[in-house]
């Protein structure tokens, strides 16, 4: 236990705790929705100091699960056990008092808030910097948040607004936020860290899993992520749910990612290196980018998009490569420069322009710039390119409930029921359904993903990169923005690496072969 651990408890209180009980054991919990049974008897224990890894493939369980354990949600049956004592979260203000905070992948943030503020916005009255009047004791309220964000190593200024924050401090305030309020509860706290490497760099990755490593020190973790590689890396013991049940408990020293990818989907990965080959003399691009500029974001970027060919840009936050693609598709306004589409060039692309030209864009934000929740899934999928699903100028719900069908079923979209809300899928099936908008289109001709795979397990993500070799080989053209080094080599055909708004490097891997560490160089 390090120096001054307890915050608002000593440090026999809780050795003693942690010392005799589970920080967390659940007996046959289960959930169901409909006819849907979500989670099915699950079963397992958390001893103090440990990290569990939990994994499955979308709609696997997982979230419902997080739910009910951080009072979202209530069982239909079970029991939890929070350090010894059984619990029923009537919301997630009990779960919080019994020591269980969660990091969600969305961040939950007050972005207007200091950094204290936020931490301190869940401690019960009374205890630490609010009073039971609600006043703040801003000197106590910001001592509390500091010795919250000591105990791992974060040395954040308590008094600075969230908003001007990078994402990797915001989930250090996040993680600062659950241990504070378990202190304030006198227990040793759990975090459940959510997919919180979903959309980190590389570095901000290896600063997440230092501060994981100090949370063994005062309390348990609960890490959910698709990146198996990571889970082997962090964690002590890697749990697998598939279809609601929990299948797998490993030690994470006794197994590989080849077998967990195999007890998560249930086959072996297909995963394979293209075969690729140099563009051809005299071929003419889909898309061709000259001198293209966005103030503040990106200067002078040049490149083409060829017929049945991925360009992967790559590229750090802060890079541009985000903003570029977004400025070709006609989401952002380019300061100079000239996008070429099919032949017709333009000094402004528009979105209208862009789609009737036959580009489509798979946007990083699926949830406010991709989909509506609202709007069920198979409206959602059509609704770009309805034509297929009409007879003049009015769509058939019949002729959309089979196209979205015969989607569902491509793309392994679960559960098949296209009727369903979008919004009530899981978020990595949100991302296939929104995937398939735009390879529903008839006359694609170029397809702009940015971080395609982001929130995908690595079955689905399989599957997604199944067809975008598809529609390669029929002829489409693909800008990639990929989440890692990784994913670019297995995938691309051309890499455009970006530092600073700028290129400083391509490759055509038809005969370049750039190491993980060439490309690393020119992203830094």
């Amino acid at each position: 236990m390090t120096a001054g651990a307890s915050i608002d408890t000593t440090e026999n209180e809780v050795t003693a705790m942690t010392d005799q009980t589970p920080v967390l054991r659940l007996a046959s919990i289960s959930k169901t929705f409909g006819t849907n049974k979500a989670v099915d008897s699950v079963s397992f224990e958390i001893r103090p100091g440990e990290v569990i890894g939990l994994i499955g493939e979308n709609g696997a369980g997982k979230s419902t699960l997080l739910k009910m354990l951080s009072g979202n949600y209530r069982p239909d049956q079970g029991v939890i056990e929070v350090n010894g004592k059984p619990q029923q979260f009537r919301g997630p203000a009990d779960a919080l008092r019994a020591g269980i905070g969660v990091v969600h992948q969305e961040q939950s943030l007050f972005t207007n808030l200091t950094v204290a503020e936020n931490i301190e916005v869940n401690t019960p009255a009374g205890r630490g910097g609010v009073s039971r009047l609600g006043l703040y004791n801003w000197r106590r309220l910001n001592a509390d948040a500091a010795r919250a964000l000591d105990l791992i190593g974060s040395h954040l200024n308590p008094n600075t607004h969230v908003s001007d924050l990078s994402f990797i401090d915001r989930q250090m305030v996040e993680i600062a936020r659950a241990i504070r309020v378990s202190a304030s509860s006198h227990t040793p706290p759990l975090v459940i860290l959510d997919e919180p490497t979903s959309i980190l760099e590389r570095t901000e990755t290896a600063i997440l899993e230092r501060e994981i490593s100090k949370l063994r020190d005062i309390g348990s973790v609960i890490f959910v992520s698709h990146r198996l590689d990571e889970v082997l890396r962090i964690c002590d013991r890697v749990l697998v749910m598939s279809n609601g049940r929990l299948i797998a408990d490993r030690p994470s020293r006794e197994t590989n990612e080849a077998e967990l990818f195999r007890l998560m989907v249930g086959r072996e990965t297909h995963a394979a290196v293209r075969n690729r080959t140099s563009v051809q003399p005299g071929t003419v691009p889909v898309i061709a980018v000259k001198n293209l500029s966005r103030q503040g974001e990106f200067s002078d970027v040049t490149f083409d998009a060829f017929p049945g060919r991925v360009v992967a840009v790559l590229g750090t936050s802060g890079s541009g490569r985000e903003s570029l693609v977004r400025t070709i598709f006609g989401a952002e306004a380019p300061s100079a420069g000239i996008v070429t589409i099919a032949g017709d060039e333009s000094h402004r692309p528009s979105i209208g322009h862009s789609v009737k030209k036959g580009i489509g864009y798979l946007p990083a934000e699926r949830k406010t710039e991709g989909m509506f929740g609202e709007m069920p899934a198979d409206e959602n999928l059509t609704l770009t390119h309805p034509a297929g699903a009409a007879v003049g100028p009015f769509e058939l719900p019949r002729r959309r409930r089979a196209i979205a069908t015969e989607w569902f079923e491509r793309l392994d979209i679960r559960p098949r029921t296209p009727e369903r809300m979008l919004g009530d899928f899981s978020g990595g099936n949100q991302q296939k359904v929104v995937l398939a908008k735009w390879l529903n289109s008839p006359e694609l001709s170029a397809l702009l993903l940015d971080h395609p795979l982001r929130g995908l397990d690595p079955g689905a993500a399989e599957t997604v990169n199944e067809q975008v070799r598809a529609i390669c080989d029929a002829g489409t053209a693909v800008v990639l923005i990929p989440d890692t080094i990784e994913e670019a080599l297995e995938i691309a055909d051309d890499i455009v690496v970006m530092r600073d708004g700028r290129i400083s490097g391509t490759y055509d891997l038809g005969h370049d072969d750039p190491t993980t560490l060439d490309l690393l160089e020119r992203m830094l």
